[in-house]
C-alpha cells in the first residue's frame, strides 16, 4: 500500500496561521474510488491531487491518497482510496465499502460493460451500507476517446 499526500489550498498561509492562533473547524473524510478495471480511477485521482497524467497504465491493487483543503476556511482532508478493478479479494471491498464516507463509480464511456459493473458497485454498497442513502458520484472516463460511445445508451438506466 502507498500513501501518497497532496496539498490544495486557495490560502495555505491563512491555513497555517489559523491552526497557530486558534481552533480550525477540521473535517476529514473518506471516499472511496472504484469501477471495473482500466477505466482511469488512477488517472482522475492523480490529476484531481497532483494535477498531473500519465497515459502509461500501472495496474492499482489499493493505494491511499490523502488531499489537504481549506474551503471557506474549513480544513477539509480527503483520505481517497484507490481500488483495483479486479476485485479478487470481495472481503477487501466489503471493508472499504463499509469504511467509506462516499463513493466514486468510474466507467468508461466507450465501453458499457463498465458502466454495467459501476451498476453492480451501486447496489453492492447499498447492501453493505444498509442504505440507499448513501453519496456517490458517478463519472464517465475516457469522454476524449469517445468516438464510440457504448455506456450512453445504457447510463440512463442507472
Amino acid at each position: 500500500d502507498r500513501v501518497l499526500r497532496s496539498q490544495k489550498s486557495e490560502d495555505v498561509e491563512s491555513l497555517e496561521k489559523e491552526d497557530s492562533v486558534g481552533p480550525v473547524n477540521n473535517v476529514r473524510h473518506k471516499i472511496v474510488v472504484m469501477g471495473a478495471a482500466k477505466v482511469g480511477k488512477s488517472s482522475i485521482i492523480t490529476q484531481f491531487l497532483y494535477g498531473t497524467f500519465s497515459s502509461k497504465y500501472k495496474r492499482t491493487v489499493e493505494e491511499m491518497h490523502h488531499g489537504d483543503f481549506n474551503v471557506a476556511g474549513v480544513h477539509l482532508t480527503l483520505d481517497i482510496l484507490d481500488t483495483s478493478g479486479a476485485y479478487e479479494f470481495p472481503a477487501m471491498r466489503a471493508l472499504s465499502i463499509s469504511s467509506a464516507d462516499a463513493f466514486i463509480l468510474v466507467y468508461d464511456v466507450t465501453d458499457s460493460s463498465t458502466f454495467e459493473e459501476a451498476r453492480t458497485l451501486r447496489d453492492q454498497i447499498h447492501e453493505t451500507k444498509a442504505t440507499s442513502n448513501v453519496p456517490i458520484v458517478v463519472v464517465g472516463n475516457k469522454i476524449d476517446l469517445a468516438g464510440n460511445r457504448e455506456a450512453s445508451t445504457v447510463m440512463n438506466k442507472f
